[in-house]
């Protein structure tokens, strides 16, 4: 009897490679991945008239849309857009006495403020607010703030918001007081001497600013400076339990009738922090 031939069976792997490179290119057929020439061509003209197309489309709405806008006032002013008490310098709002690192960074949202009014201070047209120490007193300067003295400035100014106005015949202010903060445990009676710089300025300038429509047409706003210096003798008045937490808020008010002041409707505070170790 003869010996049975047993058939080799194709390695599926190498076949399988083999139909993929005949996708890939096909001699026989001259096809790249499935086709010819003039189906290639016909399907780039396709997708190259189908995406001009496309294109056209969308920068004939964006021409539309950007007709509509107005370069100076916007097109829709909504109900929430309340007065805010803000500063236009995020790193303004904390001073750390016994950190260099955090106290470098509040030095330098101090120049890059003062900077900002600067430039339009010398730039801007008459009436636009100005940054000087007739208007800021000593916090006009950023060389008043010195951490080994604990002494430094916040600065507070109302948000911009299109065509407001504050009430009319009624004086308008900022005014700041200790509060329990964050944690709820904020000093009351902190040792810091704190107090608002150049008030009745401050209030001439808001009265001059608003209502405000532009940066071109008005600028920046007015900001008012606070303050802030330790005071020994306060410390040494302080019980040994009492806390070091230092929280500041500030909020914009209107005077009524009789001199009574009222807080501006709607309006929201700013809030500010103070840390410090106490002394050796």
């Amino acid at each position: 009897m003869g010996e049975e031939v047993k058939e080799k069976k194709p390695n599926k792997y190498v076949e399988g490679f083999k139909g993929f490179c005949t996708f890939l290119y096909n001699p026989d057929d001259h096809t790249v991945f499935g086709r010819g020439g003039s189906s290639w061509g016909k399907i780039l003209i396709f997708y190259f008239i189908f995406y001009a197309c496309l294109a056209g489309f969308f920068a004939i709405c964006l021409t539309v849309l950007l007709q509509t806008l107005d370069d100076d006032k916007p097109t829709v002013v909504g109900r929430t857009n309340l007065p805010m008490l803000a500063i236009p310098e995020t790193k303004l709002y904390k001073m750390n006495f016994k950190n260099g690192e955090e106290w470098e960074e509040y030095k330098k949202g101090f120049s890059s403020l003062q900077e900002k009014y600067e430039v339009q201070t010398v730039n801007a047209s008459a009436g636009f607010y100005q940054w000087n120490e007739e208007n800021l007193g000593d916090c006009f300067d950023n060389t008043i703030a010195n951490r080994e003295l604990k002494r430094g400035c916040f600065f507070v100014g109302l948000n911009r918001i299109y065509n407001w106005s504050p009430p009319k015949d009624k004086k308008m202010f900022f005014d700041c007081a200790w509060v329990a903060g964050k944690t709820g445990s904020g000093n009351l009676s902190p040792p810091f001497d704190m107090g608002m710089v150049k008030p009745d300025e401050s209030v001439a300038a808001l009265k001059a600013y608003y209502p405000w429509t532009s940066m071109k047409e008005n600028g920046l706003q007015p900001v008012q400076a606070v303050k802030v210096e330790w005071n020994q003798d306060k410390y040494e008045a302080m019980e040994k339990g009492d806390s070091l937490d230092t929280f500041l808020e500030c909020n914009a008010y209107v005077s009524e009738e009789g001199g009574v002041k009222k807080k501006l409707a709607d309006s929201r505070p700013a809030s500010f922090e103070i840390e410090y170790a106490r002394p050796e």
